[in-house]
């Protein structure tokens, strides 16, 4: 790996769906983000093993979980890779109300839910988020 793959915002996505993952791997990718990848919290917690992970912010997209559990996935998954409590939580919610379309949510801390309307939100939002080379 080069320094400068090395120098790039490191995220750590936990994304159940095969094609959305890859689709949101190479997107991210695309925007100069190193991507480490889990299935699931059984497969994140495996790949952290003892130790951590290297990584920026935990993006979770967890199909069909209430927005309440994929939290707590990260939550846990945070704390095994003992990231501290600065490192960006974001879930990506699967079902909402028009009312939120559109909104990134601070839950608490540095938790966030995110309700995507359109493609760049989710950029903006780890732009912000994530200190990045780029901006």
């Amino acid at each position: 790996m080069t320094i400068e793959r090395l120098n790039q915002p490191c995220i750590f996505l936990i994304e159940e769906d095969d094609d959305t993952r890859h689709v949101l791997k190479q997107n991210l990718t695309r925007h100069g983000y190193r991507v480490l990848v889990a299935l699931d919290e059984e497969d994140a917690l495996d790949r952290l093993g003892r130790g951590g992970l290297p990584a920026d912010i935990v993006l979770i997209d967890l199909v069909g979980k209430p927005v309440d559990e994929v939290l707590g996935i990260g939550r846990r998954i945070r704390e095994r890779a003992r990231y501290d409590s600065g490192t960006p939580l974001v879930v990506m919610a699967e079902k909402y109300g028009a009312d939120v379309e559109g909104t990134d949510v601070n839950v608490g801390g540095n938790d966030w839910i995110t309700y995507l309307e359109e493609p760049g939100q989710l950029k903006n939002l780890l732009a912000r988020l994530v200190t990045h080379p780029s901006n």
